[in-house]
């Protein structure tokens, strides 16, 4: 067994919260956890997302966890602390904690070329290590941007067929050169853990993660099998939740298709704080910067964004996935996590998640600046851009400025003067655009998020 033994805080910690359907611990409501509720139900009243569920684990104790809104709103059942959601892409950090085991049993190490697992995939001249496929360095197109898997994204691909999607697609960048937000370096993560492990991907998770951490509501999220308390998945149609597309669960693979409630991911925190599974130096690379061949660093380590929220260091990813968002946050220095699951798409599980950890650390929520503007003053910003790999329209509306993401609700922007604004649906994302003097039009623009920096450029 790789997985390392239970520590009995964890284990007693499982016992209490396993079979827990009020969702509330034995610790005393109070400040600051008595205004967690009412930040929910506020974003609730809006009529923009149908449930959230919320875990907030403080000194190695569940001081909250429930559900609010509805799982299934065709059939009227609430969410609770049970409910079951698509993970998205937090299921990367499984996918990484895989990755260290099987290294850490020498059956793998992270400096082996993809193709000593792949042999038949084409680098097309270049070497692509494990390390990169982990850190999003590789240079791999993410299969996710094309429009060849959108079109086919309800089809039940073999490994083949996707790898087939994107495989022979041009590299974006020599592998370590940049870093770019890539599912298909993750998706080929899971297959290197079954060639290493001879085990699938699912049985290999189940057997050394869920299991000896007894997640019971987490598994690879097949969409035939009955899973219970699962939610139905939804998004925003001009301003009506609708049910969102369909999409195969074998596409999302080792990138994005787990599915999970915050009652286990409260589990997955305590082991992760206890250093179970790993060895420190295991650990220390896992949360460790990407540092790039220019020497510059990016806030993402293994299947981790790694950043700080009002000083305090944090450690975070978000996920979304058709009719789904979700966010885990920790804060290891202050002994803190908060996770948020939506089963609506585009919901703000990231925004919710940082208001729930700045009253848990007591920390000020100012309000951003909003400064004036009119449309002469927006003249250089809107258009097309390439953020991330991500289509984003920026626009002008009655003075005020817009960003619309493919796929998302539009946010409004606002302006916090030398060309840099706020995201009004989360504060905690700054957009900053560079002006060319010559033609008085943006043509790049940085995005910064929990110590995570994204470059666009805007598209031809």
């Amino acid at each position: 067994m790789l997985a390392r033994r239970f520590t009995l805080a964890t284990a007693l910690f499982a016992a209490l919260v396993v079979s827990s359907r009020t969702a509330w611990s034995a610790t005393p409501a109070g400040p600051p956890v008595d205004g967690i509720e009412k930040i929910v139900t506020d974003d609730l009243k809006e009529g923009k997302c149908a449930s959230y569920a919320v875990a907030v684990v403080k000194d190695g104790r569940l001081i909250m966890a429930r559900g609010f809104g509805y799982a299934d709103l065709e059939n009227d059942v609430p969410a609770t602390a049970e409910t079951v959601y698509r993970l998205g892409s937090i299921t990367k950090q499984f996918t990484a904690m895989a990755i260290l085991q099987l290294a850490e049993a020498k059956k793998l190490s992270l400096d082996d070329e993809l193709t000593k697992f792949l042999p038949d995939y084409p680098t097309q001249d270049h070497k692509v290590t494990i390390h990169h496929l982990l850190n999003h360095t590789s240079g791999i197109k993410s299969y996710t941007n094309l429009l060849t898997f959108r079109v086919k994204m309800r089809q039940d691909f073999s490994h083949d067929q996707l790898l087939d999607v994107f495989k022979k697609e041009p590299f974006e960048f020599t592998p370590g050169e940049k870093w770019n937000y890539n599912n298909s370096g993750f998706y080929l993560l899971g297959m290197i853990v079954e060639k290493a492990s001879g085990q699938s991907y699912a049985d290999y998770l189940q057997e050394h993660i869920f299991g000896p951490l007894a997640m019971s509501a987490t598994r690879y999220g097949d969409t035939r099998p009955l899973i219970r308390h699962r939610a139905m998945g939804y998004r925003l149609d001009k301003g009506q939740l609708v049910n969102d597309d369909p999409l195969s669960m074998k596409a999302p693979g080792a990138a994005g298709a787990l599915v999970s409630n915050v009652l286990d991911l409260a589990k997955w925190h305590l082991a992760l704080e206890a250093g179970q599974f790993l060895s420190p130096a295991s650990y220390e690379a896992m949360y460790r910067p990407t540092k790039l061949a220019d020497g510059k660093t990016q806030g993402y380590g293994y299947g981790w964004g790694i950043g700080e929220m009002a000083g305090h260091a944090k450690l975070s990813h978000g996920g979304g996935i058709n009719g789904f968002s979700t966010m885990i946050a920790r804060y290891p220095k202050d002994k803190l996590a908060v996770v948020v699951l939506s089963n609506t798409l585009g919901a703000n599980t990231g925004r919710l998640e940082a208001r729930i950890a700045r009253r848990m650390l007591g920390t000020e929520e100012k309000p951003p600046a909003d400064l004036p503007t009119d449309a002469e003053k927006l003249t250089p910003y809107p258009g097309k851009y390439t953020i991330d790999s991500m289509s984003v329209e920026i626009a002008e509306e009655d003075g005020k400025l817009y960003a619309t993401p493919a796929g998302k609700p539009r946010d409004r922007l606002m302006y916090q003067g030398e060309h840099r604004f706020i995201a009004s649906k989360n504060p905690e994302m700054t957009i900053t655009f560079q002006v060319d003097a010559k033609d008085g039009k943006a043509h790049d623009v940085a995005v910064e998020i929990e110590g995570q920096k994204l470059n666009g450029k805007r598209a031809p």
